[in-house]
Order: C-alpha cells, then sequence, then structure tokens
C-alpha cells in the first residue's frame, strides 16, 4: 500500500468519526475540528488518539500558542483554568461583541493576547456594512484585480510607445511587469515586518486599533477562512499610496507597466497565502516548503519568518526561521 493510499484512509477513518480525543494533564481535549490546520497534519497526530499527549509535546518542543490553542477543544468548552504561567487571556475579552472596540482596552496585556490563536470566527465591527467590508472570500481577489492589472498592462504599453516612441515594445513591456513582481516581495516583507509586526504600545489605543484591524485579527484567527485575503479597499488605498511613491524613482514611460507587475505580485502572494493555510501541498514541492515556513510563523516564531511566496528577503535580512528534519513527511 503506497503512503499516499496510507494517507487517504487515515483521513477517511478520521473524518468518519465525529471526534478525535487526545488527553493533556489529566483533562480530555476533541481536537477533531483541528486536524486539517495541525501544523503537524494528520499523519503525525493519528497516532495519539485516545491517548496522553503531554509527553510528546514537551518532546517535540510544542510552543506556547500550541498550548494555548488546545484549550479551545477542552470537552465541555474552553479551558479557561491558569496552568502554570498561562493565563487564559480570553476572560479579558467578550467573543459575542464587535472585537476591534475591545482591543484597545487589553492595555499592555495586548502584544501577548493577539499572538495567543484561538479557532473561532471574530466579529470586527457591529455595523454590518462596515463588517462586510473586511470579510473576503478568496475569488473575489483574483475577480476584482485581473481587470485592474490588465488594464494597466494595456494602458502602460500605449504610454510607453507614445513617450518612447519605441516600435517594438514587448520586451520593455516583460521587463517593466517583472521588475514590478520583484519590487512587489520586497513590499511584501517589508509590509509584513515592519508595520503588520510593529508591536504598539500598550498606552497607544490607536496603534493598537490600527495594528489589530490590518493584521493582528489574522494571527488571533488564523482559521478563519474568511480573513486569509486582504479586503480589496483597503488594499486600494495602500496601492495607490505606493503608486504616489513610485512616481519618485520609476520612469514615466513604464510605471503603469510596474504597478501592473506589483498588483500581479500581491494577487500571486494573496493566493499564496490563502492555499498556504487550506491547501495540501505535496512532499518536496515549493509550497510544501513554505507551509511548513509559514506554520512556523504563526504558532512558534512570530518575530521572524515575514516571506510568505518567497523566503529570499528574510535570507537577505537575516529573519528567515530554519526548518528541522523529519523522520517523515506531514500529510495535510
Amino acid at each position: 500500500m503506497s503512503n499516499e493510499q496510507v494517507h487517504v484512509d487515515i483521513a477517511n477513518s478520521v473524518m468518519d468519526e465525529k471526534h478525535f480525543r487526545v488527553n493533556h494533564l489529566g483533562e480530555n481535549y476533541n481536537i477533531y475540528e483541528f486536524l486539517n490546520n495541525h501544523p503537524g497534519g494528520i499523519n503525525y497526530v493519528k497516532p495519539y488518539e485516545e491517548k496522553e499527549v503531554t509527553q510528546r509535546m514537551q518532546q517535540t518542543q510544542h510552543s506556547k500558542a500550541a498550548y494555548y490553542l488546545l484549550r479551545e477543544y477542552k470537552d465541555g468548552g474552553r479551558d479557561s483554568s491558569n496552568k502554570g504561567d498561562q493565563e487564559d487571556l480570553e476572560a479579558l475579552v467578550d467573543w459575542d461583541k464587535p472585537m476591534l472596540a475591545q482591543v484597545a482596552n487589553l492595555g499592555a496585556k495586548y502584544n501577548e493576547w493577539v499572538i495567543s490563536p484561538v479557532d473561532r470566527k471574530l466579529r470586527l465591527f457591529g455595523n454590518p456594512i462596515l463588517e462586510n467590508l473586511t470579510i473576503t472570500p478568496w475569488y473575489v481577489v483574483p475577480l476584482v484585480w485581473v481587470p485592474v492589472i490588465l488594464y494597466f498592462i494595456i494602458h502602460g504599453t500605449r504610454k510607453y510607445v507614445q513617450l518612447t516612441e519605441d516600435p517594438s515594445p514587448f520586451l520593455p513591456t516583460v521587463l517593466s511587469v517583472v521588475l514590478g513582481v520583484v519590487l512587489w516581495t520586497l513590499i511584501e516583507y517589508s509590509l509584513h515586518r515592519w508595520v503588520f509586526h510593529m508591536e504598539p504600545s500598550g498606552k497607544s489605543k490607536v496603534m493598537i486599533y490600527v495594528h489589530f484591524a490590518i493584521h493582528g485579527l489574522h494571527h488571533k484567527v488564523p482559521f478563519d477562512p474568511r480573513r486569509l485575503v486582504f479586503p480589496p479597499f483597503p488594499a486600494a488605498v495602500i496601492a495607490y499610496v505606493l503608486y504616489e511613491i513610485c512616481t519618485f524613482f520609476v520612469p514615466d514611460s513604464i510605471i503603469f507597466l510596474v504597478i501592473a507587475g506589483g498588483l500581479a505580485g500581491y494577487v500571486i502572494y494573496d493566493m499564496i497565502h490563502f492555499y498556504l493555510h487550506y491547501g495540501s501541498p505535496k512532499e518536496d514541492s515549493y509550497f510544501y516548503y513554505l507551509k511548513r515556513y509559514h506554520n512556523q510563523h504563526h504558532f512558534a516564531h512570530h518575530d521572524s519568518g515575514f516571506g510568505i511566496s518567497s523566503v529570499f528577503w528574510d535570507k537577505v535580512f537575516g529573519s528567515a526561521i530554519k526548518l528541522r528534519q523529519l523522520a517523515m513527511a506531514i500529510k495535510w
């Protein structure tokens, strides 16, 4: 029987049951809903069904975030006890109310709370119109931006020909778009590292609001599929700001082509990001490596591993995560 068939059999047997219990420190936890999101895959978890996992979690150096997330799945409801030095921070907020209005009240506790993940859906605003603007199915991103990219390429090529009188614009067009894609990878890294992962002071309510709205919520609810891609409206605002910055150093003849490439890079990034959370890449593929890498960023190394579509800039700036060798490939 092939490894692929074994994985299918394991997945089917797990999905047929409606529960998957493990024991930790004398308490039972049903992690059935978490199996498809577990960074270690189903095949690493399956042998521990109905077994004690405390020693195994210690041996594999599970992160503080992993222990915190486990609380979500306790039989009978969330484990809200204060075990050891790990406080249950969810008592500080009301999940039945819009979250954005509450986060600033966390003060100095905010930075710890926001990287302590839970498996829930999050409501950001009380106003339904504002709330709907923050919820984005993955397919909306290409539907909105691919026509814009195509328009910029057509318009940019015409402008290039008009300003340069080049009778053969194909190669300059392609190179300009590629330049935009490359620039996007640097922008992606820079935004993620120095903007999205800033640590707001507990005294600055405005900075807490901003941080949570643009990225903090994703680390708090990493499995909410409605919040894995960037909503078109704030993306358009960021795109406009980047366009204005580009006008200072990108020639007028190619600026629309470079912007088209940048937007294409953004769409690729957003689609990869969604896939890294909900896809099942095969062993030895590029996306298999990226999924492992991004999982480490979420659950163990919040202050490194900022590249999503590429790890190149992590290596350049010294923030790369070194993935350890595994005894067997992960099967998601």
